[in-house]
């Protein structure tokens, strides 16, 4: 939605809405489900009507979004036939009408929320704890403004931190670790320097992660390694609420069971 729309739909009065909806409907409606067909010369006169009607629609607050994103994808206003398009548009005339009588739609507040204390394995490195607080905090304002990609990358990049700070909280378990990476030479590299595949595979063994919540934090992974463009092209990423929703739920989950490990260390 431009600007424009945006600042029309904030500051247009219900009130005054529910009077210009009601103005369309008598033109168009000669009773509930009897549409002035005749009354309208042609499709352009119709469409006329349609656009007029998702000018006041996307100018006034109260209303679903789903509403008017239907409204805009709906076929029928394509249709060759004055009658199916009018009928259309009287029906979405009247639920816009029945949602603003009724005082509309109130969206839940967008909040954003605290990140917890796990300043017990972030103490390794001073600084450590605020660069990741702020990442965790910028994560859900990323999602706030449907920036589903940034918050992705946001969430894994506090995962791995996270990791990383529990494997160095316990370095002789990690190291000793069977799923502890090695290099060309059969040697274990300095933790620092493991990726986050080899993080979530050491934190299940050692059990600092439970065994489904590793199999979702390597989703999380992967979803994060559209960082790279090259990725984000050929896995086709398509990110959307209900991702961030669900990594959001992997990512709590994960960093509570690292605290209740180092809880008990």
């Amino acid at each position: 939605m431009s600007r424009f729309l945006e600042h029309t739909r904030k500051n247009m009065e219900t009130q005054q809405a529910l009077k210009l909806l009601t103005g369309i409907q008598a033109e168009i409606e000669l009773s509930p489900g009897i549409v002035r067909t005749d009354d309208f010369a042609g499709l352009r006169a119709v469409d006329a009507k349609v656009n007029e009607t998702r000018m006041i629609l996307n100018g006034v607050i109260g209303l679903p979004d789903s509403l008017i994103s239907s409204m805009e994808s709906n076929s029928n206003f394509e249709a060759n036939s004055r009658r199916v398009r009018l009928e259309t548009l009287a029906e979405y005339i009247r639920s816009a009408i029945k949602f603003l009588k009724a005082g509309g739609v109130t969206k839940p507040k967008k909040q954003i929320i605290a990140p917890p204390d796990y300043s017990k394995i972030t103490q390794i490195m001073p600084g450590l704890e605020s660069v990741i607080d702020s990442r965790w905090r910028e994560a859900q304002k990323c999602q706030h403004v449907q920036a589903y990609t940034g918050a992705i990358i946001l969430m894994g990049s506090v995962l791995e931190a996270l990791l990383l700070c529990r494997a160095t909280t316990s370095p002789d378990k990690a190291y000793q670790s069977s799923k502890a990476p090695k290099d060309k030479q059969g040697k274990t590299p300095a933790i620092q320097d493991w990726n986050l595949h080899s993080l979530i595979e050491v934190a299940v063994d050692c059990g600092w992660l439970k065994t489904d919540r590793g199999k979702f934090s390597h989703a999380l992974r992967e979803s994060r390694n559209v960082v790279h463009p090259w990725v984000h092209v050929t896995t086709h990423a398509n990110f959307d609420e209900a991702t961030c929703v669900t990594s959001w739920e992997v990512l709590k989950a994960s960093v509570q069971d690292m605290l209740d490990s180092a809880e008990k260390s």
